[in-house]
């Protein structure tokens, strides 16, 4: 895992290895063991490490395969490169690392750009072709790892944060007012190619795209068309090999790993098939609260007796909250919804001290169904599909359950799913569920999840894994009928039935969805973070530039604080837009943040990057 960046001068200017090394400043907490620069004439590419596979200087980044004129800066891991290696290795490759970075570079030399989809992994890099003159830049499938661009004139600029290019050229730091105007009225952050920044866009996942001097083209690598929807008789069982494999390969590494453990399906399944493999004990990572309405521990510790793991209990702090909402935001890039945010930030602060590597269970909610708002299309489907209805009644009342109450489900969830973006996507399935599912993976609601985990792990050094997002699982679910995702009352049936064995009864029955929640709310009616939101939010800067009136403002305000406690859960996730949204545009517009990152370089700074040797 690494941060990575990189000028090209297309014009034939030579780089400015300042700007190149303010770059490399701005990524240093993605990879602060080591690193370095390769300058070729109007080409600089530059890395920061964090150092997971063979441990070694000589594994530094960039690295080159000299011989072949080709020069890489990665970010990520391809879990398959053991596999790789070997049949490189028959085809007359010389590796001289353990490294999977090595593996990349033999492979695009053998392969060309045939070989990313050859890749299973997340990634995100840069390669430079001295002979041909191009630079190409690629994405894994999801979109898991980020990786942004922006072209001024003859320069191209990359990063695997906006600001890195942001510190390096000032004049980018401009807002994308309908991105942050569509963010305010609670849409959905990193839908697409724009981020908060109107010139820096984000490379698509599942392509590459490929600068030369004239020309810019973009290309899909990504084979898979979704629309089909099959009944597939041994899919239980191919599901859970597929899931043991997924979480086998995700455990490679020459650092020590770890789980983030809610005491949800997800996280729970990984815990249980590592243990089914033998790797015991496992370090896990959970969080405890007071509040009962957001304790989860119960559930961990019940997959902590089954497999005798070594927990870290993480309580997350509510002093300062602002403070803690700001450095998110500064690592994000990007004002945030509210979801996860918090209890992830301080999961992550925790497991810095014992681990490098978390394996996290995102993905798996997007594949098999598993909020409530799927419910309705899935219904839907029920009533108009092909499906036997002789159970729908008792279907309903069960799934009713998936809600906090049945009379919620009915009188609210067919409004939610109306409302629902996702729903308006592309339609490549029979089925609604499916089509909303898939929209949600590929456009609206994933990429803002692996986003939030990308940046909050990276802000603490530490690589996240997610097994759920292994290709082959994600084309067997997208490949699966829609009542194989709900049945028989449940959400996440398929994953129910194919992990019976394995869960303990209460996990296996769990209706309720928490996801690393935190108490928000309560946290911000503290008099403390109180009187600090009112002073930021009614600051004239903020009033000027707010989504609200002043009036409404104050008036939301009041409410919050003076309201009811389920009045103020509701409106949490609004107030922490609007906060989020106001301590962005501090940080990258008003500069505040770039004026900390500086005063603290020497922090992070290595003593002298120096450039890779050649590999040949």
């Amino acid at each position: 895992m690494c941060g990575i960046a990189g000028i090209w001068e297309r014009g034939g200017a030579p780089v400015d290895e300042e700007a190149l090394g303010l770059m490399g400043d701005m990524v240093a907490h993605r990879g602060p063991d080591g690193g370095g620069t390769h300058v070729d004439g109007g080409l600089g590419l530059v890395n920061r490490r964090l150092r997971i596979l063979d441990l070694r200087e000589a594994a530094d980044q960039p690295m080159g395969l000299g011989e072949r004129g080709l020069w890489l800066t990665f970010n990520g891991e391809i879990h398959n490169y053991v596999e790789l290696r070997r049949e490189l290795e028959r085809a007359g490759a010389r590796l001289h690392t353990r490294t999977d970075t090595e593996v990349v570079l033999w492979a695009y030399a053998h392969w060309g750009p045939a070989c990313f989809e050859r890749f299973n992994g997340m990634w995100a890099m840069a390669l430079w072709d001295a002979r041909s003159r191009q630079l190409v830049l690629c994405r894994d499938r999801f979109g898991i790892k980020p990786l942004c661009f922006s072209v001024v004139g003859p320069r191209v600029c990359f990063a695997s944060e906006p600001k890195a290019i942001l510190a390096a050229f000032a004049h980018e730091r401009i807002p994308n007012g309908p991105e942050l105007a569509h963010f305010a009225k609670g849409g959905f952050p990193d839908a697409g190619a724009a981020t908060a920044f109107k010139n820096v866009r984000n490379v698509a996942p599942a392509t590459f795209m490929v600068f030369s001097a004239h020309e810019i083209r973009t290309e899909c690598y990504w084979s898979f068309v979704p629309g089909r929807e099959s009944a597939h008789p041994l899919h239980v069982g191919q599901f859970r090999e597929l899931m043991a494999d997924a979480v086998t390969l995700r455990t490679r590494s020459d650092a020590p790993w770890g789980t983030a453990l809610s005491g949800g399906l997800d996280s729970s399944t990984i815990v249980g098939l590592l243990a089914e493999a033998g790797h015991e004990p496992v370090h896990c990572f959970s969080t405890v609260y007071d509040e009962p309405a957001y304790d989860e521990s119960r559930y961990a510790t019940l997959m902590a007796k089954r497999h005798g793991l070594t927990m870290h209990w993480v309580r997350p702090d509510p002093s300062d909250l602002l403070a803690t909402m700001r450095d998110i935001v500064w690592h994000h890039d990007a004002p945030t919804p509210i979801r996860g945010r918090l209890a992830n930030w301080f999961v992550a602060r925790e497991a810095r001290q014992h681990v490098k590597v978390l394996i996290e269970g995102h993905g798996s909610d997007e594949l098999l169904a598993g909020y409530a708002r799927d419910v309705i299309p899935y219904l839907i489907d029920r009533v108009h599909g092909p499906t036997r209805n002789s159970n729908l009644p008792r279907e309903i009342a069960e799934l009713g359950r998936v809600g906090s109450a049945l009379h919620w489900f009915l009188l609210t969830g067919v409004a939610a799913y109306l409302r629902d973006p996702r729903r308006d996507g592309e339609q490549p399935y029979k089925s609604r569920l499916n089509n909303m599912l898939w929209n949600g993976f590929r456009r609206d609601g994933l990429p803002e999840c692996l986003h939030g985990s990308d940046a909050i792990g990276m802000a603490h050094s530490v690589e996240t894994r997610v097994p759920f997002l292994d290709h082959r699982i994600v084309e067997l679910c997208f490949s699966l009928a829609y009542d194989e995702k709900i049945a028989g009352g449940w959400t996440k049936s398929l994953l129910r039935r194919a992990m019976a064995d394995l869960l303990p009864r209460e996990i296996l029955a769990r209706r309720t969805k928490f996801g690393f929640a935190a108490p928000v709310a309560p946290w911000l009616r503290i008099q403390e973070n109180a009187r600090a939101t009112r002073h930021l939010l009614l600051d004239p800067r903020a009033v000027d530039r707010s989504p609200l009136p002043r009036r409404r403002l104050e008036a939301e305000l009041k409410a919050f604080y003076a309201g009811s406690d389920r009045y103020a859960r509701m409106r949490a996730p609004a107030l922490w837009r609007w906060i989020t949204l106001e301590l962005w545009f501090r940080e990258f517009i008003d500069g505040e943040g770039f004026h900390r990152a500086v005063a603290a370089r020497q922090r992070f700074r290595l003593a002298k990057p120096s450039p890779a040797s050649a590999r040949g």
